[in-house]
Order: C-alpha cells, then sequence, then structure tokens
C-alpha cells in the first residue's frame, strides 16, 4: 500500500499526517510503518525529519508497486536448444480386397421325411419308420450318424377344406423331420439324394457344394495375401503421385471375410420313391470363392533421387 502525505491547514511548524491511499501491489507485500511526529518548535528540525520520512515512504512504494502482477499455479516452458524440431510424418490410407477360389471338396444335402396320419401318434410312429429305414441305408453306403444333424421337427394339426359345402373339414396330422447331411465327397451327393429318397426321404429342399473348414482358412489366408498387395499397389500409386515413397507400415485392419460364394445345385425339389429304377441322380459343382477386405495405413516420406 502506498501512502500519501496530506498537509493540515493551521499555523507553523505544520503537522505531517499520512493517509493511506489504494494501489495494486504484486503478490509480495509491503509494509510502512510510520509513527505520529510532534509538532516542534524548531521549524528547521521538524522539516528534516518529515523529508526523511517522505523518503523512506517513497522508497519502499517504489519497490512494491514496480513488481507486475503474477498468475498463480502458472508453469511457463519455454523450447530449448535441446528439443529439436521433428518434421510431421505423412500416411497414407487405402482399402484392399482380395479374393481365392477352389473346387469344393464337401456337399451339404437338406432332406425331409415326412408322414401323415388320422392322429398325432399315427403320424409320429410313421415318421419314425421312415427315418429309421432312411437313415441305415445311407448308413450302409457310408454316411454315418456323425453326418446327419437334425435341422426341424414338427408334428402339426392340418385341417384342410371340405370338397362338399357343408360337410365337416377333414382332418389329419403331418408330421415333418428335417435334416442336414454332410457329403465328404461331392461326386457322392448324387448317390446319397437317390438312396434317401427311395428309403423314405420324401423332399429334397438343397444341395450345396462347400468347402471344409480346413480348405477355407486356406482360401482365406490367399485372399488376404490378395488383399494385402492391392493395398500395397495402390499405396505406393498414391505416394507417387503425391512425390512421396512408402516407407513402412503403421496400421492394418482386417475386415470379416465374406461368407463363401457356393455353388448351388438348384431350389428346392419333391422327389417321391420310383417304382421302377431310374437314371440316377447327376449334379455338377463349381467353383467356391471367398473374399476379404483390409485397411492400411502406410507410412511415407520424401522421395529421394538417385544421382549418377
Amino acid at each position: 500500500m502506498c501512502y500519501k502525505p496530506i498537509r493540515s491547514s493551521g499555523i507553523n511548524p505544520p503537522a505531517i499526517r499520512f493517509q493511506p491511499r489504494p494501489r495494486y501491489v504484486s503478490q509480495t507485500a509491503v509494509c510502512v510503518f510510520t509513527r505520529a511526529l510532534p509538532v516542534a518548535a524548531d521549524g528547521a528540525t521538524m522539516r528534516r525529519q518529515t523529508l526523511a520520512t517522505l523518503g523512506v515512504a517513497l522508497l519502499l512504494a517504489l519497490a512494491g508497486c514496480s513488481a507486475g502482477p503474477e498468475s498463480p499455479g502458472a508453469a511457463v516452458s519455454t523450447p530449448t536448444d535441446s528439443q529439436p524440431a521433428t518434421d510431421a510424418e505423412s500416411t497414407i490410407r487405402v482399402a484392399g480386397s482380395g479374393s481365392a477360389d477352389a473346387e469344393p471338396n464337401q456337399a451339404v444335402v437338406r432332406v425331409a421325411v415326412v408322414a401323415v396320419g388320422s392322429d398325432a401318434a399315427t403320424a409320429r410312429q410313421r415318421l419314425a419308420e421312415n427315418t429309421s429305414r432312411m437313415r441305415t441305408a445311407l448308413d450302409r453306403i457310408g454316411v454315418g450318424d456323425g453326418q446327419i444333424t437334425t435341422e426341424r421337427y414338427d408334428i402339426y394339426q392340418d385341417r384342410r377344406r371340405p370338397r362338399e359345402e357343408g360337410a365337416e373339414p377333414r382332418v389329419q396330422y403331418r408330421a415333418s423331420h428335417d435334416f442336414e447331411i454332410t457329403v465328404t465327397d461331392p461326386d457322392d451327393v448324387g448317390e446319397v439324394i437317390d438312396t434317401a429318397v427311395r428309403n423314405g426321404a420324401t423332399e429334397i429342399n438343397d444341395v450345396s457344394f462347400t468347402l471344409s473348414t480346413e480348405r477355407r482358412r486356406t482360401l482365406e489366408r490367399r485372399a488376404r495375401s490378395a488383399a494385402m498387395a492391392d493395398a500395397r499397389s495402390k499405396a505406393s500409386a498414391l505416394a507417387t503421385d503425391a512425390n512421396l515413397t512408402v516407407t513402412g507400415v503403421r496400421v492394418i485392419r482386417t475386415g470379416s471375410s465374406g461368407a463363401p460364394r457356393y455353388a448351388d445345385a438348384g431350389g428346392a425339389a419333391t422327389a417321391t420313391a420310383a417304382p421302377t429304377p431310374a437314371a440316377p441322380s447327376d449334379l455338377e459343382s463349381g467353383p467356391v470363392t471367398v473374399t476379404t477386405t483390409i485397411q492400411v495405413v502406410y507410412e511415407a516420406g520424401p522421395r529421394t533421387n538417385a544421382t549418377a
């Protein structure tokens, strides 16, 4: 706090009083101590004491007010020569896609066994007999129980509209058992279908030529390699256009491989046991394709021109 001397009016010698005046002072406190000065008879002595007190107060006030304001808790750092500046790195982000195909090494046949009866028990019994006969016949040609799985089993009441008006609706029960049969050799698909139909199967719902797990994984690896080559080719072309060169790989993100595109033998069909021998079923398979996509972030740097 700074002080301003105030001279009071009156008779000589004058009395000197100090009145505080607000001033901004830094966080360092400046305190000025003054004492009341008695009125002396000697005017010269009084003036010398007054001037000395004013000088001390002025010096203390200047020392306190010269310091500027400070923000508490602020830290200021300046760069030094030991912290060299680094150039911003360039990156190139691209997406690559690849595919691989191969001949299928297995097939999936979906068949259904259907039976009807006047009541649910009769329909179930007939269904069980037909199903057992079909599975036994398939086992004889090398299709074991481990290759046959149940997809759906159902018994329900089937009400049919009567042919004559006013007659009671005809009620019967329908039982069905849907199976998925895995055939390890695509060339055996025709024989499996014929055997199933001759021994209780009433519907052939679908035939698909597929890949085994091991072969599919092999195709997925080939597809990813092709996708990576595609991404690198795109990145190199972009780098050349920007007068850069690819220096490394920063990030690789692999997407989920697309579902294999299987060769399908056709839609659903209904088959019935033929009373006389017929030509065997003959189905042709095609290649199975696996596709995949990846995203790659490449690092790039300035292109250096070779000198002769």
